[in-house]
């Protein structure tokens, strides 16, 4: 092996072996880092007690069974076949309330097949004369002048907001009326 004659070692063609620098706390960054902050911040990482590890398995278990006794009855039909049937039927209750009273046989039907649905763990929101606001989680379709309100109010629902066990399936679809600008003359 030749070593280097040269003032300097990069003047030479031998290259010297490296040792590779091995770093010990690369298993520790994490506890390292709280170590950059002052004591009074630091975050000490800290194991579950069994205890608490228990009732989270006991709870996560319930929730998954209860969820799954909900959905027993939607196996076969999606989401969105249940909101277009939930639709469907809402809007036919809203033409029959319209009829009179001597279609009661037909209506009897209908509100068997909504009552079923309730049970199954549907319910749906028909948000017509509610207030509107732009955060309110709906599609407004349009917005149309009507005279003599004071704010912003929903004046038709196209399609309902529907949910099933307590979780939105499908997003209302509104008509909001806004107030309507009188000119007042100029004097």
């Amino acid at each position: 092996m030749r070593f280097p004659t040269a003032s300097h070692a990069w003047e030479t063609d031998v290259i010297l072996p490296v040792k590779p620098i091995r770093r010990p706390l690369a298993g520790l960054r994490p506890e390292a880092r709280q170590w950059r902050q002052p004591r009074e911040f630091r975050i000490r990482a800290t194991a579950w007690p069994n205890a608490a590890l228990a009732v989270f398995a006991e709870f996560t278990a319930a929730a998954a069974a209860a969820a799954g006794e909900a959905m027993e009855g939607t196996d076969g039909l999606s989401e969105r076949s249940v909101a277009d049937v939930v639709t469907s039927i809402w809007r036919l209750r809203g033409r029959m309330a319209k009829l009179p009273d001597g279609t009661r046989s037909i209506t009897r039907h209908l509100e068997m097949a909504w009552d079923t649905l309730t049970e199954a763990g549907v319910d749906t929101r028909d948000h017509l004369n509610d207030p509107y606001d732009s955060g309110l989680p709906f599609i407004v379709v349009a917005f149309q002048p009507v005279p003599g309100i004071d704010r912003e109010r929903v004046i038709e629902t196209i399609r309902p907001t529907v949910y099933l066990n307590d979780r939105a399936i499908q997003t209302a679809e509104v008509i909001v009326g806004i107030p309507d600008a009188q000119k007042e003359p100029r004097s």
